[in-house]
């Protein structure tokens, strides 16, 4: 009996699974039929979902994704409606009852999410899939809203000359209390370059995989705020749960497919703006910036979507708040809570003023400094904190006041500059064209951007005069410049490096392939800001006899601010080269005058002594021109 009650049940079951099944080809095609019949390919949120990109020239569609694994149909890189119709195919796979993450509808979840939506399927008539791995990703994020975080510029960091952009995942019922167990979205170059001219030429080419990565955002706090001493910025973006979950969605379809990651386009804050576009279909904040995604621009596009920006936060990096506290310090002071700092005299020693719990706050931040900055052994900066704190422990608590806000980065000028200007070079009258597409140098307003940091990218320039006609003075594919003010708490280094090609002999002769670069020191004085290099290169030239050199020899320069809308620049300098007797001498004074946001007036002269063998020159340049950021 117990046997027929089974086999009937069996029957009965198969009876009512039959038409589903025998349904389920008829329904795809109906589906593949109702998106062709919508032109769904063609919908710009299926672009995104898919990272469709028009070539520059051609505006053909291709994606950006360089994976094969991340499409259906084997010209799903090239061809969306081709990619729709495979991907609904796929959607309908058999069940994987042994690895169920595998099915297509746990590897796209965006794509399943959004045609099940746009195309209404029947839930009765399409087998859904578990997607465990996916659902406990989802359940221990809780998404319920996104920041995106800005962390500024990094000098010293080939990866982060630029700033940077990444998203964290705001939580249910989150505070400002917990929002450091936030989730971060990440993406970023997989470099192995730990200078800048590998980084940078690797990044312009293409040569590095991007990779999208999830990570607690205290430890990215930790990372950019207390070991790079970066500034970090966080804006509240009016995204709801369900576009915060299409968003992880869409991560989790990118988060194991190769794309080329390229410096100025393709890159860490470009793809946060795509992941941004899937998130909220017609936002397609990305199509600002097809030429260039500087991070700090990117910000600038989003800030100016209405709406979309609900709140901004400033988190002062470790180094901020101890200049903030370091500017509380008289000299006397300052020097007696560096000699605790430093371990030579007992924290009690500074008593129990007022005036003393500042120098012993002042002096617990500067050991945590040196030590996340790796100056100190960890075993010794956990010394000296406990001693610190167990006698700042004793005392009452104080109001130290709060860390200026500096202006936001958006406020800061566009990152690309064209500048054209008139004068004198070498005796004959003279026109100067300049373009530099990134992103910004010691002259242009300091607004949003970092003190003494100028980083140029494919930096151009040529000169027009009578009787030579056009020619080339400088193509720099980098330029980078750290003038680091040394204080009494801390002595950072300055450096620069450069490499590209120079008109280094005089105006008569053509531009030839140089690197350049050497440490340096700064000091800052009331607004004024001096520094000193010692400047190395190796030139190339067919007037040198042995077809290059090396040359050394000192640079100094100061920075002074006129008023709120100007800068002077002045700088000498004076190489010696080993070979050839080559000397090249150079003064030189800049005026750099802002006339609007967008627009600078802009005078300098030049005077360059040039000496060979053979002959020596002299040479001065003298020009009044306009520069526009764009």
């Amino acid at each position: 009996m117990k046997t027929l009650l089974a086999l009937g049940a069996s029957l009965w079951l198969a009876f009512i699974a039959a038409p589903a099944q025998a349904d389920t080809p008829d329904y795809l095609n109906t589906l593949q039929a109702s998106a062709r019949a919508s032109h769904l390919a063609d919908d710009p949120a299926w672009s995104d979902l898919l990272q469709y990109e028009p070539y520059p020239v051609t505006g053909r569609l291709r994606s950006l994704a360089d994976d094969p694994g991340f499409f259906n149909a084997p010209n799903g890189a090239t061809n969306p409606a081709a990619e729709l119709d495979a991907t609904l195919a796929r959607l309908f796979a058999p069940a994987r009852p042994d690895t169920p993450d595998e099915h297509p509808q746990c590897r796209f979840p965006a794509r399943y999410h959004w045609l099940k939506r746009r195309l209404a399927i029947e839930p009765a008539r399409f087998p859904e899939q578990p997607c465990p791995r996916l659902d406990a990703w989802m359940k221990a994020i809780n998404p319920a809203g996104v920041t995106l975080v800005f962390p500024s510029a990094y000098v010293n960091s080939p990866a982060s000359m630029f700033g940077h952009t990444l998203l964290r995942i705001d939580a249910v019922g989150q505070t400002e209390a917990t929002r450091l167990l936030a989730y971060t979205i990440n993406y970023a170059a997989k470099a192995d370059a730990t200078d800048g001219f590998s980084f940078a030429l690797k990044g312009l080419t293409g040569l590095y995989p991007g990779t999208l990565s999830s990570s607690p955002y205290y430890a990215k706090v930790r990372e950019y705020s207390d070991m790079e001493s970066r500034d970090v910025w966080e804006y509240r973006l009016n995204l709801g749960t369900d576009e915060t979950r299409q968003l992880l969605r869409h991560a989790w379809e990118i988060g194991a497919t190769r794309f080329d990651y390229w410096f100025f386009d393709e890159n860490c804050s470009y793809m946060i703006l795509r992941l941004l576009d899937v998130a909220r279909p017609g936002l397609r904040v990305s199509q600002q910036f097809r030429w260039t995604a500087i991070p700090v621009d990117t910000v600038k596009g989003l800030v100016g979507v209405p709406g979309l920006v609900s709140d901004v936060t400033f988190r002062p990096s470790a180094g901020t708040e101890l200049a903030h506290r370091a500017s509380r310090l008289d000299n006397a002071q300052m020097d007696a809570a560096i000699t605790v700092a430093d371990g030579h005299s007992p924290p009690a020693s500074l008593g129990s003023s007022t005036a003393a719990i500042e120098q012993l706050e002042f002096a617990d931040r500067l050991v945590s400094f040196r030590g996340h900055a790796g100056k100190l052994e960890q075993d010794d900066a956990l010394a000296r904190l406990k001693t610190i704190q167990t006698t700042r422990s004793q005392l009452p608590a104080i109001d130290t006041g709060s860390v200026p806000v500096p202006p936001r980065p958006e406020a800061g000028h566009a990152s690309g500059r064209f500048g054209l200007a008139t004068g004198h070079l070498g005796g004959a009258s003279a026109l100067f064209l300049d373009l530099r597409p990134a992103y910004h140098d010691l002259l242009d307003p300091e607004t949003g951007y970092a003190r003494g940091a100028q980083i140029r990218f494919l930096d151009i320039g040529a000169n027009w005069r009578e009787g030579h006609g056009w020619q080339l003075e400088r193509f720099l594919p980098v330029d980078i410049v750290s003038v680091a003010p040394r204080r009494s708490w801390t002595q950072p280094l300055s450096w620069k490096v450069r490499f590209g090609w120079e008109r280094a002999l005089g105006a008569d002769r053509a531009a030839s392939p140089m690197v350049a670069g050497g440490p340096g020191a700064a000091w800052e004085w009331s607004g004024l800001l001096g520094y000193v290099f010692l400047e190395n290169q190796v030139l190339s030239h067919g007037d040198i006899k042995a077809g290059w050199s090396i040359g050394s020899g000192p640079l100094a320069g100061l920075l002074w601010d006129v008023g709120g809308r100007s800068r002077l620049q002045l700088e000498a300098s004076r190489q010696w080269f080993v070979e050839n007797r080559l000397d090249r001498s150079a003064a030189r004074a800049n005026l750099r005058t802002r006339l609007g946001p967008r627009d600078n007036f802009v005078a300098g002269y030049e005077w360059t002594r040039i000496e060979l063998p053979s002959a020596e020159q002299q040479e001065r340049r003298l020009s009044v021109g306009w520069q526009h950021y764009f």
